[in-house]
């Protein structure tokens, strides 16, 4: 009986050592599937970060020149409208000019 009971226990001895093999290879492969994992991850937020600075350098830059071309677009209107006064004024005065000369050609007729 002692025999029976000594194979009984060895046969659960080496049932519980298989078991926790199994479980320690379970447990070593998902460290490892999640370390690579987590590097994996690491170099995708490397990569988005590195994209980020980029477009936000590049956001830089567009709204300088952006801020650059409303700028020369109001001196542009301003100038433009300037010039259209002055070329309505020069109008005037020229045909003012022109009634003076008419008249003045009726007087001397």
């Amino acid at each position: 009986k002692a025999e029976s009971q000594l194979d009984e226990a060895r046969k659960k001895e080496v049932k519980a050592k298989q078991e926790y093999e199994m479980m320690k290879q379970a447990v070593g492969d998902e460290t490892k599937f999640a370390a690579k994992d987590m590097e994996d991850a690491k170099k995708g937020i490397a990569a988005a970060s590195e994209k980020q600075s980029n477009a936000e350098g590049e956001l830089t830059v567009a709204e300088k020149e952006l801020a650059a071309d409303a700028k020369a677009k109001g001196e542009l209107h301003h100038d433009c409208m300037s010039r259209a006064q002055s070329y309505e004024t020069e109008t005037k005065d020229r045909d003012e000019e022109l009634k003076v000369i008419a008249k003045a050609k009726q007087i001397i007729k």
